[in-house]
């Protein structure tokens, strides 16, 4: 029978290191420091420490995704595209996770098309940091909107840090039809011109961010930095729908090219605007663009730029005898004259103090229904000397001549209206024959429909409404009256007089057959 060791025993026992009792305490006593750090190391992971192995682990398991939205499409008044945006690719690198820089340049040119020393010079691209070294920069465009079959090309090669990244590239349809309208947008999906500049931020969609500034959502991602999920695709941006028709500003335009192959002149506008509403029904201009090529390749970039000014909204110029009209209207409206009273026009020579003026043709007495027709010089400056130049700079204004006309297309140039403290003793006989008074094409547009509808001058404009991409209305363009010009009589008797310029006088070719013109 066994029974518990002697003292003497449990005495070497305990010397030897293997007494149960103080094993099992040594155990205990371990097992207790152990539990503790285990204790302590949770608090330290899921207390002390949580914020920063969070955000430790959201930098690992999660990524940022930049998500290009399309531009919305701009359209006609029958709903025909006139720009449109579609789905390309672009090639980029991230240089620093380039393993060979030789190899990925000559692989990458095959497939571009490109020089393998130029796409070698973008992957050793350096900038300086802070410290004012040189560093390789982190990320670089390769080659932007390639083919799809250079797409593919590239995507096959799986070259570790190059990159296929989707963009949207800008395509006008109608080809040059209506380029200065539009305008242009640049690689970045930047408006550059035109509706595609006033308009940036509505077609982006961008709500309130940067023109051509990405939006950024967050991903999942592996220990690869593979992703895990995909955020929701953003929509597209707003639809704008114009007042003009493709089908007339393409008859527009083509007189516009026959006149000047004709006439040869150094630059050319057509405008026609509805004097009821105000709407732009078709505005051209010559010379003009493509606006997918707004640089076309070896032409001069001043030259570019000049024929991408839209010369309707920006060119102001001295208007000349088409602005006579507005000389009578200010004596109707003052009740000076009527249009049977006449005027002596000299037999085409008349000396104003030091000035002598003349008529393309000699007339003798003229009615002031005659003078219009015919545009006789004197007969329109006899008007100006009995309006005096308060009440024909007041009449001007009226007119809207030296302000903006507010259209919604952009760069308006107010023109050229000078207020009276410049006028000189010459004034009031060159204002009524268009000398010394600038406009801008659309401006008298705007103040001869003036006197088609009634007096009412009217805010042009090209954008009929503004639709998001779910087809919920933005906005719409209500016809908008600035002022009040004339009376309806004065404007009335002014119109009988500017048919007799069609039908007997100075602008016959104009005339058509049925149509009061």
């Amino acid at each position: 029978m066994v029974g518990d060791p002697s003292p003497r025993k449990r005495a070497c026992l305990a010397e030897a290191g293997t007494d149960p009792r103080r094993r099992a305490g040594v155990v205990f006593i371990g097992l207790t420091l152990l539990f503790s750090l285990i204790v302590f190391r949770l608090y330290d992971l899921q207390i002390a420490g949580h914020e920063n192995f969070s955000r430790v682990r959201d930098n690992q398991s999660r990524g940022i995704l930049e998500l290009r939205r399309p531009r919305g499409l701009i359209v006609d008044a029958r709903g025909e595209a006139l720009a449109v945006s579609l789905a390309v690719s672009s090639v980029a690198a991230e240089p620093p996770r380039v393993p060979d820089i030789a190899v990925t340049a000559g692989r990458l040119a095959a497939a571009l098309g490109m020089e393998a020393v130029d796409v070698r010079a973008l992957l050793t691209s350096t900038r300086k940091g802070p410290d004012g070294a040189e560093r390789p920069v982190p990320f670089v465009w390769i080659r932007r909107h390639v083919s799809p079959t250079q797409a593919e090309a590239v995507k096959k090669l799986a070259l570790t840090g190059v990159l296929l990244k989707a963009e949207y590239d800008r395509v006008y349809p109608q080809g040059k039809l209506l380029a200065h309208v539009l305008g242009v947008v640049d690689i970045d999906d930047q408006g550059g011109e035109g509706l595609e500049r006033s308009l940036d931020g509505v077609l982006k969609g961008a709500g309130g961010r940067h023109a051509g500034e990405p939006l950024r959502a967050g991903i999942d991602v592996d220990g690869r930095r593979r992703t895990l999920s995909w955020p929701e695709l953003p929509s597209a941006g707003a639809d704008v729908h114009l007042t003009i028709d493709a089908a007339f500003q393409r008859v527009v335009e083509e007189a516009l090219d026959a006149a000047c192959e004709r006439h040869h002149p150094g630059w050319a506008v057509a405008v026609a605007m509805d004097p009821r509403t105000g709407a732009i029904l078709a505005l051209a201009n010559r010379p003009t663009f493509d606006p997918s090529r707004p640089v076309p390749s070896g032409a001069d970039p001043l030259a570019a730029a000049r024929a991408r000014q839209n010369l309707a909204v920006v060119a102001p110029y001295e208007p000349g005898s088409t602005w006579k009209p507005f000389a009578v209207a200010a004596a109707l409206e003052g009740r000076l004259l009527t249009p049977d009273t006449v005027f002596d026009c000299e037999m085409g020579t008349w000396r104003c103090g030091a000035r002598v003026l003349h008529d393309h043709h000699p007339y003798g007495k003229l009615a002031v229904r005659d003078i219009i027709a015919k545009s006789s010089n004197i007969g329109a400056a006899k008007i100006g000397v009995l309006l005096g130049p308060e009440r024909l700079w007041r009449g001007a204004d009226a007119f809207g001549f030296g302000r903006k006309t507010g259209t919604d297309l952009p760069l308006e140039d107010r023109g050229m209206l000078h207020p009276l403290a410049k006028w000189n003793s010459f004034s009031v006989t060159s204002v009524p024959m268009g000398h010394e008074i600038s406009v801008t094409p659309l401006q008298l547009v705007a103040a001869m429909s003036a006197i088609a509808n009634g007096g009412q001058l009217l805010r042009p404009y090209a954008v009929d409404r503004i639709v998001a991409a779910d087809g919920t209305l933005l906005r719409r363009t209500e016809p908008k009256v600035e002022g009040r010009s004339a009376s309806e009589s004065t404007c009335a008797e002014l119109r009988k007089m500017l048919r007799e310029v069609v039908k007997t006088g100075t602008g016959t070719k104009a005339d058509v057959p049925g149509l009061e013109i």
